[in-house]
């Protein structure tokens, strides 16, 4: 139900050894594109909170990458503290079908309590009615929900992307460097087949495995 579309990395992986092959774009469309509005890629388990007052009134659920994936009970029970089904249907009571795509993360779902000591949700993309909200309006909509927005780190080219990723920052979620980044089109635009943002990601151990590879090649 409502499972969040694949984000393939831009480039292409080697069959044999699975390394990104740079310049070899893995769908055609993000040669054309020019600019992407980059947002950091935060390390944590995906999360569905889904509203459908039309089937379930007043009722929120709460489901992970799949149908089927489970939700750690600290993590539900915070959830549950942030997205009430009251405060929900004010927020969409002309809405008929609302899901809402985050990350869970933090202590008690990474080891080595990444990012935070306890387990928190970040929102990084919204589904109303069958239109997915442009980048500026989920961050709108997080502010009004009061729960986080994933950290913005610029507009760029693919290039300077990719530059981002090979000299990483730092995270603006907790003191450790960033994960990665994903890339949404500037502006948002949809896959032709399926109808979903064309966007793509990238991580930071694309670059730092490829260079341990190759330094044990020497």
């Amino acid at each position: 139900m409502d499972e969040y579309p694949k984000i393939n990395t831009i480039w292409r992986r080697d069959e044999k050894t699975h390394q990104i092959i740079e310049g070899d774009y893995s769908c055609s469309e993000f040669k054309a594109i020019k600019l992407w509005h980059i947002t950091e890629k935060i390390d944590g388990t995906n999360i569905r909170v889904i509203y459908h007052p039309h089937l379930s009134p007043f009722k929120v659920e709460f489901r992970g990458k799949t149908d089927n994936a489970e939700i750690s009970l600290p993590l539900l029970e915070r959830l549950g503290r942030l997205f009430s089904a009251e405060q929900l249907g004010k927020q969409f009571e002309q809405s008929y079908n609302v899901v809402l795509y985050g990350e869970g993360y933090g202590g008690k779902i990474q080891s080595g309590k990444k990012y935070c000591e306890d387990c928190d949700f970040i929102l990084f993309d919204a589904l109303i009615d069958g239109y997915w909200l442009e980048p500026a309006k989920t961050k709108v909509l997080a502010h009004e929900l009061n729960v986080g927005y994933v950290p913005e780190l610029d507009f760029l080219t693919s290039v300077e992307a990719e530059a981002l990723c090979k000299s990483p920052p730092k995270s603006a979620v907790g003191n450790c460097p960033i994960e990665g980044i994903v890339a949404r089109s500037v502006p948002l635009m949809l896959f032709r087949k399926d109808k979903t943002p064309i966007m793509w990601k990238l991580k930071v151990r694309d670059y730092t495995e490829r260079t341990k590879v190759k330094g044990d090649e020497k």
